[in-house]
């Protein structure tokens, strides 16, 4: 082995050494640092207003006023409504267990209502689900205590980690500043440094950029917009808790398949049940024409056909980015299954590219 290919092999080793230390040193700061450029994407057109009305010979200026809109915009409503629906949930328990000796009640054969109608759909879903034979009280209980002493386990551990979390969200700010002033040049420079063909590159970077504009226009956007409209219908009729239940609304919007409906039709059954006829026909109807249409309207227009990922794959790659990197698998899964698809067909291009060049003696031998 000759000194070059020494010195090649030591740089490279010591070279990838070096990267996985800087992201073992940064991976505490991940969420801030990669919320961050989520964000200076989502809101690049407002800074490129904020460039125009400062002058490019102000980039700092531009860049300070660009940030403090995020958080003006972003960071203010976020806490105030992480607050109040940590005051919710507290005061949610007396509710559930309203709920919970409603449907025990109910188990034992009291009838919650007058109803001969309701009464008789009671009795065809006690022969159908056998009702009977479950202890509802004990299994909403059950399921209360469970994610009361989650809540616990949280608060607990919400000291140790407010440091982090107040870490993160100073790393958020401050990455925000430094990729409204000086992200194209940074991206330039990623850019040149990986090993690929010019069209291969912008092949992947718009492959990277359209699927993260459909996540957070067709996910997000559609699911927190749900959440609102469910969440006011809930506050119209004064049902209790209803910024929790627009949170449920919000998460469950997010997961395909099973969609924020689950929510409102669970909440006017339980009305109907309970004998509350016009607030169960108030859910549904307003659940049906408003939360729904939010999700059958807006979501095709704002995702559009540009991201060309099959139905499954963006499914498979929202659903289980979310089982392993947590929240923020809601972006890592597509992004991921976006790469994998945009390798996939750089390898066919080039595959068949060296296959037609492969060809071509043979033809002209014929």
């Amino acid at each position: 082995m000759n000194k070059e290919k020494l010195f090649r092999y030591f740089f490279i080793g010591v070279f990838a050494l070096l990267i996985l230390q800087a992201l073992h040193i940064l991976s505490p700061f991940f969420t801030g640092i990669f919320g961050a450029i989520i964000l200076s994407l989502i809101f690049w057109p407002i800074h490129k207003i904020s460039v125009h009305m400062f002058g490019i010979e102000n980039p700092n200026f531009a860049a300070a006023v660009s940030t403090a809109i995020l958080i003006i915009l972003i960071v203010f409503p976020l806490c105030v409504t992480g607050w109040m629906l940590y005051k919710e949930i507290h005061d949610a328990y007396p509710a559930l267990e309203t709920l919970a000796n409603t449907l025990q009640s109910w188990r034992g054969g009291e009838n919650p209502s007058d109803s001969s109608i309701v009464t008789l759909i009671q009795t065809k879903l006690h022969a159908l689900v056998r009702l009977s034979g479950i202890n509802l009280e004990h299994v909403v209980k059950e399921s209360m205590n469970a994610v009361t002493n989650s809540l616990i386990l949280v608060g607990k551990a919400l000291p140790k980690n407010a440091f982090f979390l107040f870490a993160n969200i100073v790393v958020m700010i401050t990455s925000l500043f430094f990729l409204f002033r000086d992200g194209p040049a940074l991206f330039d420079k990623l850019k040149d440094l990986t090993p690929m063909d010019d069209k291969h590159k912008d092949h992947i970077v718009h492959q990277l950029y359209i699927t993260m504009t459909a996540v957070v226009r067709g996910v997000l956007i559609v699911a927190i917009l749900q959440g609102l409209s469910a969440a006011l219908g809930f506050a119209i009729i004064r049902v209790p808790s209803p910024i929790l239940l627009g949170f449920m609304t919000t998460l469950l919007a997010i997961v395909p398949m099973v969609g924020a409906g689950i929510v409102w039709l669970l909440v006017s059954i339980y009305y109907f049940i309970a004998g509350a006829f016009m607030k169960s026909l108030f859910i549904f109807l307003w659940g049906f024409f408003i939360v729904s249409l939010v999700d059958n309207f807006l979501r095709p227009y704002l995702i559009g056909g540009g991201t060309r990922i099959p139905f499954l794959a963006m499914f498979l790659g929202l659903v289980g980015g979310i089982r392993v990197y947590g929240p923020m698998g809601i972006f890592f899964g597509p992004l991921i299954v976006a790469l994998i698809l945009a390798f996939i067909k750089i390898y066919r291009e080039e595959y068949s590219g060296r296959q037609k060049k492969g060809e071509k003696p043979q033809d002209g031998a014929q």
